[in-house]
């Protein structure tokens, strides 16, 4: 896929490690996150490249498309009006993709003097497509019989669960197996997007808002991506664990600790410790 305008000045950091190192190896998260997570944690640093100055962008794993935009602003100085302007159309998408949900692949940037913002996007959606080919996404996918931007959706929740990046696999699995069943996936972490809300837990009646993203009330997967998934997601959509789990509770959120089971008695229990967990019961 060719390169557009502005992409050549918006170099990418990542580098020097491999897509199997940072997928396979038992170092691999500390290597990927010295290079994903700056000492600036909000990155947007100026830096000294040759005699002009290089301005650092960093952008998350999991972030949603406008919280990825605002960050984008705040750190790159580019107007958000810019950035929201950019035509999906010209940045390079997968001809699969409906837009940029999804596709802006979190990592670090470098920024150079006379970046526009559609050549800054347009660069993060290049990332992602050298990395879905690495991962040889498309082919994985049809081997799933996923499409392409199922493949994604599917990386997206698995992303933007709270779980630890070990249990990513899992929660794929989790996926696969209620699809496979036609049972509703009943994922909080859809419904929260559809509701644009960031929380611990939804209320009863927020799990019957009226979205094709929502997951409590429509079976099947979202209709697109819901976060901006890192590579550790992605393998994760291509590669899920073997289990016969059918629920997951992220029962402490503070540490992340997810527990996985195929009976329903247990998933009940979970949630109840999850509910003591924060303080509800």
């Amino acid at each position: 896929m060719g390169r557009r305008e502005g992409v050549r000045r918006a170099a990418v950091v990542i580098g020097g490690l491999t897509l199997s190192a940072l997928v396979l190896a038992a170092g691999a998260y500390g290597l990927l996150r010295a290079y994903l997570s700056p000492d600036d944690p909000e990155g947007g640093g100026a830096v000294a490249a040759g005699a002009q100055a290089v301005r650092r962008i960093t952008v998350p794993e999991g972030l949603r498309l406008d919280e990825a935009l605002r960050r984008i602003s705040k750190q790159a100085g580019v107007p958000l009006a810019d950035l929201r302007a950019v035509d999906s159309r010209q940045v390079g998408l997968p001809d699969y993709a409906r837009g940029l949900e999804g596709f802006l692949f979190p990592a670090t940037y470098e920024m150079g003097p006379g970046t526009t913002a559609r050549g800054l996007l347009a660069a993060m959606v290049e990332r992602f497509v050298t990395v879905a080919d690495r991962l040889d996404l498309e082919e994985r996918a049809a081997r799933m019989d996923l499409t392409p931007l199922e493949a994604v959706t599917v990386a997206s929740i698995v992303q933007a669960e709270p779980g630890r990046p070990a249990d990513y696999p899992k929660i794929a699995r989790v996926i696969y197996n209620r699809l496979g069943r036609d049972l509703p996936l009943r994922i909080d972490s859809t419904a929260l997007y559809a509701l644009g809300k960031r929380t611990s837990r939804l209320s009863p009646g927020e799990t019957r808002v009226g979205s094709p993203y929502n997951t409590y009330t429509r079976r099947g997967l979202p209709p697109g991506p819901i976060s901006n998934p890192g590579v550790r997601a992605l393998h994760a959509a291509l590669h899920p664990a073997k289990g016969d789990w059918y629920w997951f509770v992220t029962t402490n959120p503070a540490h992340r600790i997810t527990k996985f089971t195929d009976k329903e008695s247990e998933f009940v229990r979970y949630r109840e410790e999850l509910n003591e967990n924060l303080g509800t019961n």
